[in-house]
């Protein structure tokens, strides 16, 4: 492991202090942020417009595929994605951020040569190498300590002009992150989850307390519209894996039995891409089950 951190040493460490131009307006505008911060990577990304993605480590099937359609989807749409480096939900944020060409931001809650957990050493390092950003408030050997954590959820949300939440308990990092986000005036998105399951009670709380209920990033989006934001409308790129059966949906309405007669694919094969497909918003539903398209289709192309 030593090896490893041998590898983030390797990195020029940025000293932003408050005073700087370099130094996050956004952070600029709260009470009890830090006098500077420690910065490996594109410090240019520090006054992007960002959003976070946080969520639980205890994650389930739901919240990792959700997460990479929402940073996937986000990213492409020129929003940096922030998150925490943690386990699960920040993890899958930041590689799919990476993934799709995009940029993200960790916050860390230790110095630099003291990431946690240590197998997400790797995980930094490739942010950097991406084009994305590590930052911290504390010097490059500060252990992290269980205060730290909530100390480091501040300037997520503070970089942040929104926070979506995944998956959280009632009592997590995430939900601490997404009240500091209300108490900073910032947005906060949270997907509903089923009742009665742990790791979504904390979203569903969020939502009774005034945070937007999400189903697709096509709603994040629209409140973001909504205050001012803008956003290149024909950026987002098809996943190469769907290809097949989005090229055979036009503007006149298909069925699934129709699309399975033309590609080598099983109907529930079939049935889980237009989901996905209809999820980010590039397909139509109608009431007899037949899928189609926005004329503006072949704007998208494939990745």
């Amino acid at each position: 492991m030593n090896n490893e951190i041998d590898l983030i040493k390797k990195y020029k460490i940025r000293v932003i202090k408050e005073s700087d131009k370099e130094y996050p307006k956004r952070l600029k505008e709260l009470k009890g942020m830090p006098k500077e911060l420690f910065a490996i990577g594109n410090i240019d990304l520090l006054n992007n417009n960002a959003i976070a993605i946080v969520g639980s480590r205890d994650y389930d099937g739901y919240g990792k595929v959700h997460t990479k359609r929402f940073a996937s989807f986000l990213a492409q749409k020129g929003l940096t994605i922030v998150s925490g480096l943690a386990r699960g939900i920040d993890t899958f944020a930041h590689e799919s951020s990476i993934n799709k060409k995009g940029k993200t931001i960790a916050v860390i809650a230790s110095g630099f040569y003291n990431i946690y957990p240590k197998e997400n050493i790797k995980l930094a390092k490739e942010i950097i190498d991406n084009g994305g950003l590590i930052i911290s408030e504390w010097e490059p050997n500060a252990q992290n300590t269980v205060y730290r954590f909530p100390q480091r959820n501040r300037i997520i949300s503070g970089l942040s002009i929104a926070t979506i939440v995944i998956e959280s308990k009632m009592k997590s990092g995430s939900n601490i992150t997404a009240y500091n986000a209300m108490k900073q005036g910032r947005i906060v998105f949270a997907l509903p989850g089923d009742l009665g399951v742990a790791r979504s009670e904390g979203t569903n709380c969020l939502i009774k307390d005034g945070a937007y209920p999400v189903s697709t990033p096509l709603d994040v989006l629209d409140v973001l519209k909504f205050e001012g934001y803008e956003f290149e409308e024909n950026k987002i790129k098809v996943d190469e894996q769907f290809k097949d059966v989005y090229d055979l949906i036009e503007t006149k309405p298909i069925s699934v039995f129709e699309l399975s007669r033309k590609i080598n694919k099983t109907i529930p094969e079939i049935v889980e891409i237009l989901f996905l497909l209809e999820l980010d918003g590039f397909i139509k539903k109608d009431k007899d089950m037949y899928y189609k398209v926005e004329s503006n289709k072949k704007h998208y192309t494939f990745v």
